[in-house]
């Protein structure tokens, strides 16, 4: 595919804007297409949670977590097994690898700009960002988007958390069941283990719960029954945390608490 200028999601005209079913229908089109050339993809992000959650699409519009123009990309989660393959495959599907992401991702991620959906993220192995999130060997436990522990997991290791990464957590908590099983349940005994080991990632994620729990009591379209639901969900992801053995590493950086770094520092390119 020869080079060409596309533009970035902010900088299409709304009229212009793919709709929201294109979304939907692209990212399990590239999924399905992948899968059969051996290639791996799952989504991540608001599509993923659509796709988990049909039932609560409508309460997720009214808790005003999606804009005018619903999505701004498709993310996915890939193995770095796959890279070889992935700018062919993506070019053989109209989308073309953005070569200053190619150069500065250092491997990690690929950008891909194309006709039908303007930007296209793929992430390998890992999600990097304030505190690491790894996909290996687990991208197979749901045939199209990455796991609903992931998903949350993907929330509470940011820092900076902001108002659309809450009430994606808050959808997370109230649709999906909290066990110890990945299979379409959030799977708190791996939370609890990730956390065991690493008190920065303990520090964050439970610091966003507790803002979750909080935020979730000012969101005027969840009923007095869907409060409960995340609340009690919450902390019972919490209970399996703080009551999960810790591991040597863990107990000494907690005595350093928050006057050394804990988290990633991390920017976007």
């Amino acid at each position: 595919m020869a080079d060409r200028k596309f533009r970035l999601p902010k900088d299409i005209p709304l009229e212009e804007y793919p709709k929201p079913e294109t979304y939907l229908e692209e990212a399990r089109r590239l999924i399905d297409e992948a899968q059969k050339q051996g290639i791996i993809l799952r989504v991540m992000g608001p599509i993923a949670l659509h796709f988990y959650f049909p039932q609560h699409v409508d309460l997720y519009r009214r808790m005003e977590r999606l804009g005018e123009r619903v999505f701004t990309d498709i993310d996915y989660a890939s193995y770095g097994k796959h890279k070889g393959k992935m700018i062919a495959f993506f070019d053989g599907q109209g989308y073309e690898v953005e070569k200053r992401a190619l150069m500065l991702g250092g491997g990690k991620r690929h950008i891909y700009f194309g006709d039908r959906i303007p930007m296209v993220d793929v992430f390998f192995d890992k999600l990097e960002y304030n505190h690491p999130i790894d996909y290996h060997g687990r991208l197979e436990i749901h045939p199209h988007c990455v796991s609903l522990t992931d998903l949350l997991l993907q929330k509470l290791q940011i820092v900076q958390i902001n108002d659309k990464d809450l009430k994606d957590a808050m959808l997370l908590l109230l649709a999906a069941r909290v066990g110890e099983t990945d299979q379409g349940m959030i799977n708190a005994r791996y939370l609890a283990k990730l956390m065991s080991d690493d008190w920065g990632f303990y520090y964050t994620a439970t610091t966003n719960l507790g803002k979750v729990k909080a935020a979730a009591n000012g969101v005027a379209a969840l009923a007095e029954g869907d409060r409960a639901t995340i609340q009690a969900s919450a902390d019972a992801v919490l209970q399996a945390i703080e009551t999960a053995p810790k591991s040597g590493r863990w107990k000494g950086r907690a005595k350093v608490g928050t006057k050394k770094l804990w988290y990633n520092e991390v920017s976007d390119w």
